[in-house]
């Protein structure tokens, strides 16, 4: 049996376009996930400690880096959390225990997952001495 040639070109043109959509970087699939964020205290992001300031967050696949202009940086693994704040802003979410402060959750406005990041032992320590938590948010800040 033979294709004609109407049907042999929208075969190859269906092939063409699920072979460039196959080749699309990921990154390009990825949510677009650079934000500014300014941060109301010094806190802990994995085994880091970084100042309260200003800083870039930006996820690479399942990473997220935050650093800011003096050179303070932590890359963490993270993995999918629900967002409940997907209609409002972008934010870090923070636990804190006493004076310590821990990022927590990065979410990005528009859509339904952020990344959640492991607590520290550290962290896992504190949060056994301390009877509550308070959660503090960052949002962005441009």
């Amino acid at each position: 049996m033979t294709l004609g040639k109407g049907r042999l070109a929208l075969v190859a043109a269906l092939a063409g376009t699920v072979l460039a959509i196959l080749n699309v970087p990921a990154p390009a699939l990825a949510q677009s996930s650079a934000m500014i964020v300014a941060t109301p205290c010094d806190f802990h992001a994995g085994g880091v400690t970084l100042p309260a300031g200003t800083y870039i967050v930006n996820r690479q696949g399942e990473a997220i880096q935050i650093s800011d202009s003096k050179g303070h940086t932590a890359f963490l693994i993270s993995t999918a959390v629900p967002n409940p704040a997907a209609k409002q802003d972008n934010q870090l979410v923070f636990n804190r225990y006493g004076d310590d402060c821990y990022l927590s959750e990065v979410r990005w406005l528009g859509y339904s997952n952020g990344r959640g990041l492991m607590k520290s032992t550290k962290e896992v320590e504190q949060a056994k001495a301390f009877s509550g938590r308070n959660v503090l948010s960052a949002g962005l800040t441009k």
